[in-house]
């Protein structure tokens, strides 16, 4: 039994030793020792993790920046349109203004126009502009 034994176990180790090329070619990350194989797998793991994070990492960096610049276009574009509302209202009291003091003048020149008009209307006497034309010194 122990001759059966040993011709087996002889069978399995001339038959590692032949095919172990093909066994490292079919399973590249399992080795002879736990610990390469240990720390290989671990290797692996931690690329995968860490790419990961990076990819999440990226896409919310991305998402904020995102947020914030939205965030910033519309500060902007209510501060413009505050400010061009504010600009449109005053230019419309200027003119507004200057409309009114047109008027003011405009009818206080009027009735100054009728009071001189009227004043040298009444004092103006038709016969003696005509006496006084013909009139010889």
């Amino acid at each position: 039994m122990l001759i059966k034994l040993g011709i087996i176990a002889a069978i399995l180790i001339l038959g590692g030793m032949i095919f172990s090329t093909e066994i490292t070619t079919l399973f590249p990350s399992t080795s002879a020792l736990l610990a390469d194989s240990l720390k290989d797998d671990i290797n692996t793991l931690n690329e995968k993790v860490t790419n990961s994070a990076e990819n999440r990492l990226d896409t919310s960096i991305d998402k904020t920046i995102q947020s914030v610049s939205d965030s910033v276009y519309q500060g902007i574009t209510e501060t413009g349109d505050k400010l061009v509302e504010n600009v449109n209202e005053k230019i419309s009291e200027g003119i507004t203004e200057t409309g009114d003091n047109i008027k003011t003048q405009i009818v206080k020149s009027s009735e100054s126009s009728k009071e001189i008009f009227t004043n040298e209307v009444s004092g103006f006497d038709p016969f003696s502009f005509i006496k006084n034309l013909f009139k010889i010194n």
